[in-house]
C-alpha cells in the first residue's frame, strides 16, 4: 500500500517564545496579536509584559486573547527589565530561541519561519533581525535588521540599504539564540529605554557570537515624530542610556558623551526643538552620576 504522505507531519522547529511590552497601549497590542495569531511557525508560545498598566489593559488582552501568556511586572520595568522577566522564563522553560518584537510592529505570516531558518543556517548566529518596512509606506525599508554606533556622534544608527553590514540587531524584531544570552547575559537593567539592544550585541559580539539578518522575514513598524514634552523626555533616555552604555566602553565616557550631546542638543536647536535639547542634557548629567557612584568606594 502505497504511504499516505498527506497525513505525516513536519517537524515542528525549534521552539520559539515570542515576546512584546505593553504599557497602557491595549489597541495598539491587540493588532500585534492578532496579527501573531496569523504566523505559521507552528512551535510557538506568545508573551506578553504588562509593564504596570493601571487602565486594565492587561485584563481586556487576557480576554481577548486567551493563547498569549499575559505576565504582569506590577511596575513599568521599561525595556530591558520587562523583556527580560519573559526572557528568564523562557531559559527555565528550555525555549531554543526567544523573538523580542514592538507592539507597534506588524509581522508576516511568514516572518518567524524566516527568523528561524536564518538562525538555524548560521550556528553563530547570536540575534537575527528581520527587513523593517514603515507601517506608512509599506515597501519603503525602516532597517536592513538593525544597524551601526557612532559614540562620538551618539547615534545608533539604523542600515537601510539590503545586505548592509549591522553591529547591532534593533529591537523592534529582534530574534535572539538563547544559547547565546545563556553565555553574554540578558539586557542591562540599568537601561530604561535606548541603546539597551546595541549593548546586548556588543556584549553578544565580545563573546564570539555573529549578527545576522533575514531579508525575507519581513515586519511593518510604525514611526511616528515626538514634540515637546514627549520629545525632551526620549531624548534624556537617549542620553542618559548612550551614557551608560560608553560607561562600559570608553577610557573617556564623560568627554564621549559631551561631544555627542552636543551635537545630539544643536541639532534639535537649529530645528526649534529646545524641549529635546534639554533633555539631551539633564539625560547625559542623569547616566554619568550614575556612573560616578558605581564607582564610588564602597559600591560593589
Amino acid at each position: 500500500m502505497a504511504e499516505d504522505n498527506s497525513r505525516r507531519m513536519e517537524p515542528p522547529g525549534p521552539r520559539v517564545h515570542i515576546i512584546t511590552l505593553n504599557w497602557e497601549n491595549e489597541p495598539v497590542t491587540a493588532r500585534l496579536l492578532a496579527a501573531l495569531r496569523e504566523l505559521r511557525y507552528p512551535n510557538r508560545e506568545t508573551v506578553v509584559v504588562d509593564n504596570g498598566s493601571a487602565d486594565g489593559s492587561a485584563d481586556r488582552l487576557a480576554a481577548a486573547f486567551p493563547e498569549a501568556v499575559i505576565l504582569r511586572a506590577g511596575r513599568n520595568l521599561g525595556f530591558g527589565a520587562g523583556n527580560n522577566l519573559a526572557i528568564r522564563r523562557a531559559l527555565e522553560a528550555g525555549a531554543d530561541y526567544v523573538w523580542l518584537i514592538n507592539n507597534d510592529a506588524r509581522p508576516a505570516p511568514d516572518a518567524l519561519d524566516a527568523l528561524a531558518r536564518a538562525a538555524e543556517a548560521a550556528p553563530r548566529a547570536g540575534a537575527v533581525g528581520a527587513a523593517i518596512y514603515h507601517e506608512d509606506r509599506p515597501n519603503a525599508l525602516q532597517a536592513w535588521g538593525g544597524g551601526t554606533v557612532a559614540r562620538w556622534l551618539g547615534w545608533a544608527r539604523l542600515a537601510t540599504r539590503p545586505g548592509a553590514p549591522v553591529e547591532y540587531i534593533t529591537g523592534t524584531s529582534m530574534l535572539l539564540r538563547c544559547a547565546a544570552l545563556r553565555e553574554a547575559g540578558l539586557f542591562d537593567e540599568r537601561f530604561f529605554l535606548y541603546w539597551e539592544d546595541a549593548e546586548l550585541c556588543a556584549r553578544l559580539r565580545r563573546a564570539g557570537w555573529e549578527m545576522a539578518v533575514a531579508g525575507e522575514a519581513k515586519v511593518w513598524h510604525a514611526s511616528s515624530a515626538t514634540t515637546g514634552r514627549d520629545a525632551e523626555l526620549r531624548m534624556f533616555h537617549i542620553t542618559r542610556s548612550l551614557a551608560l552604555y560608553l560607561g562600559a566602553r570608553s577610557r573617556a565616557p564623560g568627554v564621549e558623551s559631551l561631544v555627542a550631546t552636543l551635537f545630539q542638543a544643536a541639532g534639535k536647536l537649529v530645528r526649534g526643538n529646545r524641549a529635546a535639547a534639554r533633555g539631551a542634557w539633564l539625560g547625559r548629567r542623569a547616566g554619568l552620576e550614575e556612573l560616578r557612584a558605581a564607582r564610588a568606594p564602597g559600591r560593589s
